[in-house]
């Protein structure tokens, strides 16, 4: 497989892709960043708050049953001729040790939060999660491939990610209501964000940016991409935004919240959006994502997107008049692993050019 890297923006015909793999029987430690970080589901969710004080585990069958639906999705996508790579896996849950603080690592399982592909340029991001420290690590293989075949490898500045790190002002997280531990390296609030914070439109991009460590996060992406590129700022989600809005193709969008029209930029207010509503579900088992995880999906062309089984029929419905077809294929548990199609994916080759969609 050839690691050539071109991808302009989220829907033109799919070539190669890294797909995540390795989920433990185990939770990442339940650390400062990490209550952060998913803090409404957590708190929300009866599994984790009357089981606040053990440590977070699920069931070997639950981790079997989604590691056989992400190996059945990568044997859909060969079957389209798509290249598939995948990130090394660790034998052993490794323990993280740095100068502030302790956690361990986790797998890259989804592979697209912490790496923005874009033309030939790959982009760690800076983490926000003390657990992810070292995620990337495990498709460094992959990206080394990516460069010897031309591409630009960036590592965004790396956080010390302290608990005076973030910005907590706008965020109400009932469980972490104890003063902040002090730091000699503290400084200010830090450059952190994630890479599925961001959406690519061709010479565009879209970045959800709610507080102000993502804000500077878009000062510094905005800096790494030039003038190419516009970066569009929005406000729609606590983090990553491919669960509330995903483009189909040009002109056409499918969005998760039923009010995001007036959240968009004009130009993405004139397109075809369409509104998926979701389903309704427990709050008795584990989970970490919004049920809106479960429409993430992946579009392997302009005309074909790939999606659970769930969502497969009334998306098939919303999209047939345009002419798009939907193939079903279940990733079970993707709420409590916290990725659907899109997410547990990273394109690297995709045919097309840079566009101007906009102009």
């Amino acid at each position: 497989m050839q690691c050539l890297l071109n991808t302009h923006n989220e829907w033109d015909p799919l070539n190669e892709v890294i797909i995540g793999k390795g989920i433990p029987d185990d939770f990442p430690a339940g650390d400062f960043t990490f209550k952060l970080f998913f803090h409404d589901n957590i708190f929300n969710n009866d599994f984790f708050r009357l089981n606040k004080d053990k440590k977070y585990s699920i069931s070997k069958q639950i981790v079997e049953e989604h590691n056989r639906d992400i190996e059945q999705f990568v044997d859909l996508l060969v079957e389209l001729n798509i290249a598939v790579h995948r990130p090394k896996t660790p034998t052993t849950i490794e323990k993280i040790s740095c100068r502030s603080w302790d956690s361990q690592c986790h797998p890259a399982l989804n592979c697209r939060d912490l790496c923005f592909t874009i033309g030939n340029k790959i982009i760690e991001t800076p983490v926000n999660c003390r657990w992810r420290y070292f995620e990337t690590d495990y498709m460094k293989h992959i990206f080394h491939e990516c460069f010897l075949n031309g591409a630009e490898w960036i590592c965004a500045p790396r956080p010390l990610i302290l608990e005076s790190s973030f910005d907590l002002k706008k965020q109400e997280i009932e469980h972490i209501n104890r003063p902040l531990h002090e730091n000699y390296l503290d400084y200010n609030k830090e450059i952190m964000f994630d890479a599925a914070n961001c959406l690519k439109f061709g010479t565009h991009v879209l970045m959800n940016v709610s507080n102000d460590n993502q804000r500077l996060g878009l000062k510094w992406l905005k800096s790494i991409l030039g003038p190419t590129y516009t970066v569009w700022d929005v406000n729609v989600a606590g983090n990553h935004i491919d669960s509330t809005i995903l483009p189909v193709r040009p002109g056409l969008a499918v969005v998760m919240k039923p009010d995001i029209h007036e959240k968009l930029p004009q130009q993405l207010q004139d397109w075809d959006l369409i509104y998926i509503p979701t389903t309704s579900l427990s709050s008795r088992d584990p989970y970490l994502a919004s049920p809106k995880i479960m429409l993430n999906f992946l579009s392997v062309s302009p005309d074909c997107v790939i999606c659970n089984h769930e969502y497969a029929r009334v998306l098939q419905h919303e999209l047939k008049p345009y002419g798009v077809d939907v193939i079903a294929q279940s990733i079970r548990h993707s709420r409590l692993f916290s990725g659907g199609h899109h997410c547990v994916s990273l394109d690297i080759n995709r045919t097309g050019e840079l566009e101007n969609y906009f102009s």
